[in-house]
């Protein structure tokens, strides 16, 4: 089911999600790899238990596979997937050496996982179209990240990775919109603590 949106949401979402569709696949690598690089120079992501989102090729997401590389053999790897018989969303972690598949929604995920609890995650990366000054993000407003950001620990770091910096429209929220504590762009790092 998904999430209501309200307020200026759905144009913002509109607007990126147009932006970035329009993206050239040498723009993506080239600012992934940026991303990746900032990423492990302001965050001390190995040896950690590290929840990655796996990009939707369609959708010319932030192709964190460059960050699963780097870190696989020195941190546990968890991600989250759809599990059709329970109809809901599960925490997983995965051995380095695994192999993907095409999943719900055309998200990568392992075929060999072991169920987990997301209190465990020490550090979330996660998608988004579009953020805010406040670290509010707006992603495809299904409210899955939402729902996911909610059941970490208090203590987890929120870190959204984006093509594109800061917005300068202030994203209007909704009661169960959960907060980023950081972006990364390919140019620079927001914190919102």
């Amino acid at each position: 089911m998904a999430a209501i949106s309200s307020g200026n949401k759905n144009r913002l979402r509109k607007s990126a999600l147009t932006k970035r569709l329009n993206l050239n696949e040498e723009f993506i690598e080239s600012s992934s790899i940026k991303i990746s690089n900032h990423l492990f120079k302001n965050f001390s992501l190995l040896k950690k238990n590290v929840h990655l989102f796996y990009p939707i090729l369609r959708n010319k997401e932030v192709n964190t596979w460059h960050i699963h590389k780097a870190i696989n053999s020195n941190s546990a790897i968890f991600t989250s997937f759809y599990e059709k018989s329970k109809d809901k969303w599960e925490c997983i972690s995965f051995k380095s050496s695994v192999k993907f598949t095409i999943g719900k929604l055309n998200i990568p995920e392992p075929m060999d996982y072991k169920i987990e609890t997301l209190d465990k995650i020490e550090i979330i990366l996660v998608p988004l179209l579009v953020f805010d000054r406040f670290g509010n993000r707006v992603g495809y407003g299904k409210g899955i990240y939402d729902k996911i950001l909610n059941q970490l620990n208090k203590n987890c770091l929120k870190i959204g990775l984006s093509f594109f910096e800061v917005s300068k429209e202030n994203i209007q929220v909704d009661f169960h919109d959960q907060r980023l504590d950081y972006c990364q762009t390919p140019n620079k790092l927001y914190k919102f603590k």
